[in-house]
């Protein structure tokens, strides 16, 4: 059905049932997954400031990335992981145009049209209006 899955995730285990998803849309052998994080940089950071922070969380990313795909891999799934560094929504975007992505697969939060203080705006909101290709949000 699809070619390539662009999957961004952050690190949490909230992301189980958007994998669980994207396996559902997929076919092993015939579509290639593509495990996305950004890690969000600061503004206004002296370079070389915060070197040590960023090496912390590369690290972390991969190994909750490498545990996914392994897992991915072990279903017949054709599996990358990316790791970029940048504000999140346009690195998702950047990423699905340049990795020819057919279909983003990303979570996104419930938003209660009738609370004024609900967040509109989010990541997934950005990526949706933004993206080269059909975004697939998946809500708890």
């Amino acid at each position: 059905m699809y070619d390539v899955l662009l999957i961004p995730v952050d690190l949490s285990s909230a992301n189980d049932h958007v994998l669980d998803r994207a396996r559902a849309l997929s076919t092993p052998g015939d579509t290639r997954m593509l495990l996305h994080h950004a890690i969000e940089t600061l503004q206004d950071e002296a370079p070389g400031e915060m070197d040590d922070f960023y090496a912390d969380l590369q690290q972390e990313a991969e190994k909750k990335l490498g545990d996914w795909a392994s897992t991915l891999a072990e279903d017949g799934f054709d599996v990358d992981s990316l790791i970029t560094y940048g504000e999140q929504g346009p690195e998702i975007t950047r990423v699905a145009e340049e990795e020819n992505a057919d279909l983003l697969v990303m979570r996104s939060h419930r938003v209660n049209r009738d609370d004024p203080d609900s967040p509109v705006g989010t990541v997934s909101h950005q990526v949706a209006v933004f993206a080269p290709c059909s975004v697939y949000l998946v809500r708890p």
